[in-house]
């Protein structure tokens, strides 16, 4: 009968292993199986000059600790979660490692260097770094000579247990209410006698932004921009109507021009000409407040007869609460809008007044940057589809470098290595050929003779991109080089005419020009295509 058993026995474990050479068998009780994490220890030393150095180390999913205590005599001490072990050390410098068992057997490991000496930490250097842009939040550190650990009180409570951290660490804090504080750093070590100091701090209100607000990142093809440094602005005629109630300020913040409204109730904001946005879907506006509760945005449409008060305006108006979590004080706030929720627009080709208001109406500051339209579903071109246009200048006007249209000199370098990381193709469009830089940050153009530009009133290019709205163009000359901005239109080809003039205004002569140079450096890594590049009257 034993036998009958065991013949079964290994029928089954056989039938098994026959299972696993046909098929892929998954276990999915250890798919999430990884090693303890977020594995810490708190330290603590007897200051009674007997070296004892007591640690309770914790880790998620650890099961036991082993404990290697860096000292030469002493033996690996294994403890489970939750359990702390002691070892008494000489003075001297001790790596002590921590390693986190789990259940399955997976590990991690803690090290951290310990001091143990009886003598009084000396030379004790605390640093407090406050959050400039919050300053609620203090991030503290501390380095001494024969310290083991530090204790500190961050001073805003009546009854407070020390925070502690070990050399090399540091410990964040966040404060409930503005005011002044005292924080108190306590070295230890292994001896009775510690050091400490006080740092004193203040916890005040931010009031205007510190950075400017983050450049947006709809493409620049999509987008009808009424204020913003990352795109071309069309014309205003007000930023301030004469019947606002709040004061405007145009101020830099590190760079970036943003708008100031002080005592806000309510202001208007006027283009030169009726914004057509029927082909956009949000509307965005970047605000910074620390004492506005409600921010209000009206867009008002003078309908087709582009009069206000003709019989077929139309406007909306959406409110923001601060208490509904609308926008947050203290911080930069993209308030994008879906156009659709302006249901009282009846249409939405001529828009011609943006109203936004504050509460409490009178009391409030706010700061205002990237006001444009978008249309979130455009896609967005990758290249030209077509030839920029046939020049119209006369050949017997012209000095050309590139362009299929005159003749260009036979020496011209398109491509020179400069050391850039720019890439270089000719492409054919429908016949025509044009140059393509991508990966772009700098470029040269060798003409590969000096050329007496101060013969011609203009320099013209045909440049297409859809990364660049603006590429920084120089002329090289013997006397120097300057540059000009190429304001160009996103996703099509944009003619442009630079006078000379833009440049020898700047210093250099242009006498013995010899390169061009186009710098992306700004904003390296993007394409741009050019054509019908040449000097002219």
């Amino acid at each position: 009968m034993k036998i009958f058993k065991l013949l079964v026995a290994l029928t089954v474990v056989l039938t098994v292993f026959n299972a696993c050479e046909d098929d892929v068998v998954t276990n999915y009780a250890l798919q999430d199986i990884s090693a303890p994490q977020n594995l810490t220890a708190n330290f603590d030393i007897a200051q009674d000059d007997s070296g004892t150095l007591t640690i309770t180390p914790a880790g998620e999913g650890a099961s036991t600790f082993t404990i290697n205590w860096g000292d030469e005599g002493q033996t690996e001490e294994t403890i489970n979660a939750g359990e702390s072990a002691s070892n008494t050390f000489p003075e001297g410098e001790y790596m002590v490692r921590v390693v986190a068992t789990g259940a399955t057997g997976l590990t991690s490991e803690y090290s951290q260097l310990v001091t143990i000496s009886f003598r009084a930490p000396e030379n004790l250097v605390v640093t407090v770094d406050q959050s400039a842009a919050n300053p609620s939040n203090v991030v503290v550190s501390a380095e001494a000579d024969f310290a083991t650990l530090f204790d500190v009180y961050f001073g805003d409570e009546t009854t407070e247990e020390p925070v502690q951290f070990m050399p090399g660490e540091s410990v964040s804090h966040e404060y409930e209410e503005l005011g002044a504080y005292t924080i108190r750093i306590i070295a230890k070590g292994a001896g009775v006698a510690t050091t400490e100091t006080t740092e004193a701090i203040t916890v005040y209100e931010v009031t205007s932004p510190l950075e400017g607000a983050l450049n947006p990142t709809e493409k620049a093809a999509s987008v009808i921009s009424l204020f913003s440094g990352a795109y071309r602005d069309i014309d205003m005629r007000t930023w301030r109507t004469d019947w606002s109630v709040g004061t405007l300020t145009d101020i830099d913040i590190k760079g970036n021009t943003t708008k100031q409204y002080d005592e806000l109730s309510f202001v208007g904001v006027e283009p030169a000409s009726p914004i057509d946005a029927s082909s956009m879907t949000h509307f965005n506006i970047d605000v910074w407040t620390g004492t506005a509760t409600q921010l209000r945005i009206k867009l008002v449409d003078f309908g087709p007869d582009g009069g206000f008060d003709g019989g077929d305006d139309s406007e909306h108006e959406i409110t923001l609460n601060l208490d509904n979590g609308d926008f947050v004080q203290g911080s930069w706030v993209s308030l994008d809008l879906p156009l659709s929720a302006f249901t009282g627009l009846n249409e939405r080709e001529h828009i011609a007044q943006l109203i936004y208001s504050a509460g409490p109406a009178g009391a409030a500051t706010v700061y205002v940057d990237n006001v444009y339209f978008y249309d979130e579903n455009y896609v967005s071109l990758t290249a030209p589809a077509t030839a920029a246009a046939v020049p119209s200048a006369d050949a017997g006007s012209v000095f050309s470098v590139f362009s299929n249209s005159f003749e260009d000199p036979a020496g011209v370098n398109y491509f020179p290595n400069w050391g850039q990381s720019t890439s270089y193709e000719q492409i054919d469009l429908s016949g025509n050929a044009a140059i393509k830089y991508g990966n772009a940050n700098y470029q040269g153009i060798d003409i590969g003779e000096e050329v007496d530009a101060s013969a011609y009133s203009f320099v013209h290019i045909d440049v297409w991109s859809a990364d660049y709205t603006t590429i920084p163009f120089f002329i090289i000359d013997a006397s120097g080089e300057r540059p000009v901005d190429l304001e160009v239109n996103p996703e099509q080809w944009t003619s442009i005419d630079l006078p000379l003039s833009a440049f020898t205004d700047q210093g250099i002569s242009i006498n013995k020009v010899f390169q061009f140079k186009f710098d992306v450096g700004f904003s390296a890594g993007g394409t741009f295509y050019i054509d019908n590049l040449y000097f002219h009257n």
